[in-house]
Protein backbone atom coordinates (compact mmCIF):
# COMPACT_ATOMS: atom_id res chain seq x y z
CA UNK A 1 0.00 0.00 0.00
CA UNK A 2 1.37 3.21 -0.82
CA UNK A 3 2.09 5.47 2.28
CA UNK A 4 2.82 9.20 2.68
CA UNK A 5 5.07 10.57 5.80
CA UNK A 6 4.17 6.96 7.05
CA UNK A 7 0.15 7.04 7.06
CA UNK A 8 -1.64 4.56 4.45
CA UNK A 9 -3.33 6.59 1.43
CA UNK A 10 -6.61 5.36 2.55
CA UNK A 11 -6.15 7.18 6.09
CA UNK A 12 -5.72 10.33 4.33
CA UNK A 13 -8.39 9.71 2.65
CA UNK A 14 -10.33 8.89 5.34
CA UNK A 15 -9.12 11.55 7.72
CA UNK A 16 -10.09 14.24 5.01
CA UNK A 17 -13.27 12.91 4.41
CA UNK A 18 -14.29 13.34 8.38
CA UNK A 19 -12.94 17.18 8.19
CA UNK A 20 -15.65 17.45 5.60
CA UNK A 21 -18.62 15.82 7.79
CA UNK A 22 -17.67 17.82 10.53
CA UNK A 23 -17.78 21.05 8.79
CA UNK A 24 -20.84 20.10 7.13
CA UNK A 25 -22.63 19.57 10.32
CA UNK A 26 -21.38 22.59 11.41
CA UNK A 27 -22.71 24.76 8.75
CA UNK A 28 -25.81 22.71 9.40
CA UNK A 29 -26.08 23.82 12.58
CA UNK A 30 -25.26 27.80 11.84
CA UNK A 31 -28.63 27.34 9.22
CA UNK A 32 -30.54 25.89 12.18
CA UNK A 33 -30.00 28.39 14.49
CA UNK A 34 -30.57 31.40 12.11
CA UNK A 35 -33.35 30.02 10.57
CA UNK A 36 -32.92 28.62 7.25
CA UNK A 37 -35.95 29.48 5.81
CA UNK A 38 -37.27 26.14 4.99
CA UNK A 39 -38.08 24.84 8.56
CA UNK A 40 -41.00 23.04 7.38
CA UNK A 41 -44.34 23.19 9.03
CA UNK A 42 -44.03 25.55 12.03
CA UNK A 43 -45.68 25.09 15.30
CA UNK A 44 -46.54 28.01 17.97
CA UNK A 45 -46.37 26.57 21.50
CA UNK A 46 -45.79 28.30 25.08
CA UNK A 47 -43.61 28.59 27.41
CA UNK A 48 -42.67 29.98 31.16
CA UNK A 49 -40.13 32.47 30.88
CA UNK A 50 -38.05 33.96 33.92
CA UNK A 51 -39.29 37.11 34.38
CA UNK A 52 -41.73 37.61 31.51
CA UNK A 53 -44.25 34.77 32.25
CA UNK A 54 -46.01 32.87 29.31
CA UNK A 55 -44.57 33.59 26.03
CA UNK A 56 -44.65 32.51 22.58
CA UNK A 57 -41.83 29.51 21.64
CA UNK A 58 -41.44 27.23 18.88
CA UNK A 59 -41.46 23.54 18.93
CA UNK A 60 -37.66 23.68 20.60
CA UNK A 61 -38.37 26.52 22.88
CA UNK A 62 -36.97 29.21 20.61
CA UNK A 63 -38.43 32.49 21.77
CA UNK A 64 -41.03 34.47 19.16
CA UNK A 65 -40.60 38.00 18.90
CA UNK A 66 -42.64 41.23 17.05
CA UNK A 67 -41.47 44.18 16.00
CA UNK A 68 -43.07 47.17 16.60
CA UNK A 69 -42.11 49.21 13.76
CA UNK A 70 -44.63 46.55 12.05
CA UNK A 71 -48.19 47.55 11.16
CA UNK A 72 -51.02 44.92 11.28
CA UNK A 73 -50.26 41.89 9.11
CA UNK A 74 -47.17 43.18 7.32
CA UNK A 75 -43.11 42.74 7.54
CA UNK A 76 -41.09 45.73 7.50
CA UNK A 77 -38.44 43.29 8.18
CA UNK A 78 -35.98 42.37 5.86
CA UNK A 79 -32.26 42.71 4.45
CA UNK A 80 -30.26 43.35 7.26
CA UNK A 81 -32.95 43.43 9.79
CA UNK A 82 -34.35 39.59 8.58
CA UNK A 83 -30.31 38.29 9.37
CA UNK A 84 -30.28 39.26 13.06
CA UNK A 85 -34.17 39.15 13.11
CA UNK A 86 -35.06 36.28 10.99
CA UNK A 87 -38.69 35.20 10.66
CA UNK A 88 -40.80 33.01 11.52
CA UNK A 89 -41.62 31.17 8.36
CA UNK A 90 -43.72 28.22 7.71
CA UNK A 91 -44.56 25.56 5.01
CA UNK A 92 -47.95 24.93 5.35
CA UNK A 93 -50.26 25.85 7.94
CA UNK A 94 -49.28 26.25 11.14
CA UNK A 95 -49.73 24.47 14.06
CA UNK A 96 -50.78 25.04 17.85
CA UNK A 97 -49.87 23.65 21.15
CA UNK A 98 -50.13 25.03 24.98
CA UNK A 99 -52.12 27.67 25.39
CA UNK A 100 -51.25 29.47 21.73
CA UNK A 101 -54.31 30.28 20.39
CA UNK A 102 -55.37 28.66 17.00
CA UNK A 103 -57.33 31.61 16.13
CA UNK A 104 -54.63 33.94 16.44
CA UNK A 105 -53.09 32.73 13.70
CA UNK A 106 -52.08 33.39 10.11
CA UNK A 107 -49.25 33.91 7.58
CA UNK A 108 -48.20 36.82 5.59
CA UNK A 109 -46.14 36.23 1.94
CA UNK A 110 -42.63 37.61 1.72
CA UNK A 111 -40.65 38.34 -0.87
CA UNK A 112 -37.18 36.46 0.22
CA UNK A 113 -39.22 33.21 1.23
CA UNK A 114 -42.03 31.28 2.91
CA UNK A 115 -44.56 32.44 4.37
CA UNK A 116 -44.11 34.42 7.67
CA UNK A 117 -46.13 33.24 10.97
CA UNK A 118 -48.23 36.10 12.14
CA UNK A 119 -49.95 36.07 15.52
CA UNK A 120 -52.22 38.47 17.06
CA UNK A 121 -51.93 40.85 13.76
CA UNK A 122 -47.77 40.48 14.41
CA UNK A 123 -45.46 39.11 11.75
CA UNK A 124 -43.10 36.78 14.38
CA UNK A 125 -39.20 36.70 14.38
CA UNK A 126 -36.54 34.75 16.26
CA UNK A 127 -33.57 36.63 17.20
CA UNK A 128 -30.26 35.63 15.98
CA UNK A 129 -28.49 35.40 19.54
CA UNK A 130 -30.90 33.60 21.27
CA UNK A 131 -29.75 29.72 20.27
CA UNK A 132 -31.49 27.44 22.92
CA UNK A 133 -34.55 26.58 25.14
CA UNK A 134 -35.78 29.88 27.10
CA UNK A 135 -33.56 32.22 25.58
CA UNK A 136 -34.79 35.56 25.40
CA UNK A 137 -31.96 37.81 24.42
CA UNK A 138 -33.67 40.20 22.08
CA UNK A 139 -36.40 41.23 24.44
CA UNK A 140 -36.76 44.59 24.99
CA UNK A 141 -33.64 45.50 22.39
CA UNK A 142 -34.00 48.53 20.53
CA UNK A 143 -32.84 48.04 16.80
CA UNK A 144 -33.41 48.78 13.34
CA UNK A 145 -35.80 51.81 14.49
CA UNK A 146 -38.37 50.33 17.02
CA UNK A 147 -38.39 47.53 19.85
CA UNK A 148 -38.73 43.87 20.08
CA UNK A 149 -40.55 42.00 22.45
CA UNK A 150 -41.49 38.22 23.64
CA UNK A 151 -45.35 37.90 22.75
CA UNK A 152 -48.01 36.38 25.08
CA UNK A 153 -50.87 34.05 23.96
CA UNK A 154 -53.32 36.96 23.67
CA UNK A 155 -50.82 38.21 21.00
CA UNK A 156 -49.63 41.63 22.88
CA UNK A 157 -45.75 42.96 23.85
CA UNK A 158 -44.64 41.11 26.79
CA UNK A 159 -42.40 43.69 29.16
CA UNK A 160 -41.46 42.32 32.55
CA UNK A 161 -43.97 39.60 33.29
CA UNK A 162 -46.90 41.90 32.30
CA UNK A 163 -48.45 41.75 28.54
CA UNK A 164 -48.66 45.83 27.37
CA UNK A 165 -49.53 47.42 23.93
CA UNK A 166 -52.62 47.14 22.06
CA UNK A 167 -53.13 43.25 20.94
Amino acid sequence: MATERGRPRTARFGGRLLAAAVAAAALAGCATATNSQNPGRMQISTAQAPHLGQILVNKTGRTLYLFVADPPNQSTCSGACASIWPPATTEGAPTTAGSAQRSQVATISRSDGPPQIVYGGHPLYYYQADTGRGDTLGEALTQFGAEWYAVSPQGQQVESGTSAGPP
